[in-house]
């Protein structure tokens, strides 16, 4: 009988472990094919009156920071110069994990290229994927984005392609320092310019959740100089640690542009604009979470305050706007989930604060619940409302009246994985997703 068990334990062990060691590089051996997610993206725009004047870009290194949420075994990152009107050179660029301020892991840092060149120049207009690398990539681990842009980007009078309000520590240096560990005499930036998205690849497929919307998905909490940066406390983040916490797995992107409105492109294009591009072209897309009119109501009125002419939005037009998001992440397979305007009653801005602006706040709420055009409904107004004073959130969940601070923006997380956590597939190998059949070398539904 010990002789039986034995030989058991040794065929087992001869059985599992060439699998176990194939199984991190699956797709090199023709097991499986490899599935691309997006675990980091960012939707872009160009400068306006209202924001602070442009970092000064001209024979410099670029080392930008991101924040991941799911994990993978090789990686390819996304550039743009979408906005742009001349082309934009990339001469170097590099990836690694961070060790800490500007510093790399050394180990870790590989070199970028495109269809086999070390260069590219995009086009105006254009996005460029980069050659997908080997790079074991923890979850929620920091990838550090190191680009040298040898010409005078700020003297070139092409619009600049960044994400404003970045809420993260980048970095500029003088010459290329894209191969340093350590960056010379670098400044700081808290946006990120020329970046779209970084993929990750395993061998099974993840879902992939992209939130769309304005500043409170964006992860705005108040002005400069009491911003949280280098936080990651914006609602999509606390998700993804949500989700790996629950025993899911799925990766989480942001897409939001703080100013964003439904129904106009003041602060970045409208989403009905930008949709395809910002989150129809994301690696594996498979929910959408859409947030955002709070701005379509009270925006109008501020800028009309300020002495700029913008007639109201009607809560009618607004729902019109949602309906239109709705039906065109359907038409492409996405499962779409509303969230439902958030309280801003004690906010000091004109337009968000009044009767009118509750109202419409209302009647958008109310379809959003009951409408039935939504898949999944998020009740992030009924989660932030103060039980006293329903137009307000609760004070200890928001930093200025209108934004949620970081609890705030937990407890958005946290409603929002009680609602969708149920259909996230449980780690990597689980759920509805497809995953290829390692034996037979079919699909199967797992």
């Amino acid at each position: 009988m010990k002789n039986k068990n034995k030989f058991r334990t040794v065929l087992t062990l001869a059985l599992f472990l060439p699998l176990s060691a194939l199984a991190g590089n699956c797709w090199k051996e023709n097991l499986v094919t490899k599935h691309w997610t997006a675990t980091w993206a960012t939707a872009n725009r160009t400068v306006t009156a209202f924001d602070a004047p442009l970092d000064t870009i001209n024979n410099a290194t670029l080392r930008q920071i991101v924040r991941t949420s799911e994990a993978g075994e090789m990686l390819r990152v996304s550039f743009t110069n979408e906005f742009g009107t001349t082309p934009l050179m990339i001469k170097e660029t590099h990836v690694a994990l961070r060790r800490a301020g500007s510093s790399i892991v050394k180990s870790s840092s590989n070199q970028l290229t495109f269809s086999g060149a070390k260069s590219i120049s995009i086009q105006p207009g254009a996005r460029v994927v980069s050659d997908a690398i080997d790079m074991n990539v923890p979850h929620h681990s920091e990838v550090v984005i190191s680009t040298y842009l040898p010409e005078d980007i700020t003297g070139s009078g092409s619009p600049v392609t960044y994400h404003v309000r970045a809420l993260q520590t980048n970095y500029l240096a003088a010459g290329n320092q894209a191969a340093a560990v350590d960056l010379d005499s670098a400044a700081t930036s808290t946006a990120w310019h020329f970046l779209t998205s970084v993929d990750v690849a395993n061998c099974w497929a993840i879902p992939v959740i992209a939130t769309l919307g304005d500043s409170i998905t964006d992860g705005d909490q108040m002005a400069a100089p009491n911003e949280p940066i280098d936080t990651n406390a914006r609602y999509p983040d606390l998700l993804s640690e949500a989700i790996l916490a629950g025993g899911k797995t799925a990766g989480v992107i942001n897409l939001g542009i703080s100013g964003n409105q439904v129904l106009s492109s003041f602060l970045g294009e409208n989403p009905a604009a930008r949709l395809a591009r910002d989150v129809l072209t994301q690696a594996g897309v498979t929910h959408l979470i859409y947030l955002e009119g709070i701005n379509d109501i009270g925006l109008p009125v501020l800028l009309s305050a300020l002495g700029i002419a913008t007639p109201v939005n009607s809560a009618e037009a607004i729902i019109k706007g949602h309906k239109q998001i709705i039906s065109a992440a359907k038409a492409a397979g996405l499962l779409v989930i509303g969230g439902t305007l958030t309280p801003s009653g004690n906010s000091a801005l004109p337009g968000y604060i009044d009767a009118i602006a509750e109202s419409k706040r209302q009647t958008i709420n109310a379809w959003i619940r009951d409408g039935g055009a939504y898949d999944i409904v998020i009740d992030f107004d009924a989660a932030l409302a103060d039980p006293k004073n329903p137009a307000a959130m609760s004070a200890d969940l928001t930093a200025d009246g209108l934004h949620p601070n970081a609890a705030g923006y937990q407890v958005m997380a946290d409603t929002a994985f009680a609602k969708i956590g149920g259909i996230l597939p449980t780690k990597e190998h689980e759920g509805k997703y497809p995953r290829q059949n390692n034996n037979r070398g079919r699909t199967t539904k797992l």
